[in-house]
């Protein structure tokens, strides 16, 4: 069982609000105002994890972001993970839209979570957004700028990030380079040859899509983000902004640090496959792809754990290219010279220890 507690606007009468409510009840609180017989335009959804810190930031920088006569066209929902119940009413006491916080009594695992939570929204549009990733102060007026204007039109938008680091100090911007309709096959070759194309705070899809594709697919791993993203863009394309809305934060504690291994480019692997059941590229395109999509993949693998002079880890990320699979893709000329530089350091950390 799931602790529950659903909070609607203070326009609700108190006699219909309880402390703790199951989802039916939020429904029909919500309902019993006439303000919520639409359906807010955006539905944030916070799936959480022994991180009250981060869970606190993100939560903040979605209800600054705001005036209290925009936040109905948003509603935030958080599922928690966590051992214990976080405390957050206070976070959301100046809240005056939608809010929704289950705490799972037994752990339901990561991807689990995720699907936990993007099922309760009720918005027109979704963006998951980690507990430790954050919307920047305009992000979220951004979104629904362009939401408003293109919403009709699109199922899929993609917007820019900073990335930063758990001081949040920004180390890079990404930020799609023109504004516009990426079709399904350029959509698709960009995704599949990018293994960064798509941070997550960065995304936001039509709620109906997941009727159409299905949720988080948990048989994917560390890897379901990757295929949730091809089948959306593969029936929808991306409409992409160049515009930054959400800080994506890069740090040790990160799970993607544990996922540089043979058993996730074996998944890998699978999601080309589904990939090419899709008839939308060819194969040769595909295998390009690909070839892009390992090299790199398996250098910012690399890169990490030279950056944090872990000399070890980083020599066993570099070996992948040594698996078969990865040898039958061929040379990336795209990757190469970076690949040769880093082979270059990791001979030459070798020789001096």
């Amino acid at each position: 069982m799931a602790e529950v507690i659903a909070i609607a606007p203070k326009t609700v009468p108190e006699s219909l609000l309880n402390e703790r409510t199951t989802p039916m009840d939020y429904a029909a609180n919500c309902a019993s105002s006439q303000q919520w017989h639409k359906p807010p335009l955006l539905s944030i959804c916070i799936p959480a994890y022994h991180r009250p810190q981060g869970l606190a930031q993100a939560v903040r920088s979605v209800v600054a972001a705001l005036p209290p006569e925009s936040q109905n066209r948003v509603e935030i929902i958080i599922t928690d993970d966590s051992a214990t119940p976080a405390a957050v009413e206070d976070l959301l006491a100046g809240w005056s839209g939608r809010w929704y916080y289950q705490h799972n009594a037994q752990r339901l695992g990561m991807v689990a979570n995720w699907n936990a939570s993007v099922a309760k929204a009720s918005g027109d549009f979704i963006l998951l957004l980690h507990d430790d990733d954050y919307l920047l102060p305009q992000g979220i007026p951004t979104i629904l700028e362009i939401l408003t204007r293109e919403g009709t039109a699109f199922d899929v938008f993609l917007f820019g990030v900073h990335l930063v680091d758990q001081h949040q100090r920004c180390l890079r911007r990404q930020i799609p380079r023109r504004q516009g309709w990426l079709s399904p096959a350029q959509a698709l070759r960009q995704l599949l040859r990018h293994s960064s194309f798509v941070r997550f705070p960065a995304l936001i899809w039509r709620r109906s899509l997941l009727e159409e594709v299905g949720y988080f697919d948990p048989a994917y791993g560390e890897a379901t983000d990757l295929y949730q993203w091809l089948r959306f863009f593969a029936r929808k394309g991306v409409y992409t902004v160049p515009r930054a809305t959400a800080a994506y934060t890069i740090h040790d504690q990160a799970l993607t640090m544990g996922m540089f291994h043979a058993q996730t480019l074996a998944t890998l692997r699978q999601i080309f496959t589904a990939a090419a059941d899709f008839k939308i590229l060819s194969p040769a395109a595909l295998r390009e792809c690909q070839g892009d999509f390992f090299h790199q993949f398996i250098l910012a693998g690399t890169w990490r754990f030279l950056r944090r002079r872990q000399w070890q880890r980083a020599q066993a990320v570099y070996q992948l290219f040594e698996l078969p699979e990865v040898i039958a893709l061929g040379r990336s000329r795209r990757w190469q010279g970076l690949r040769w530089l880093f082979g270059a350091w990791l001979w030459l950390l070798r020789q001096i220890s």
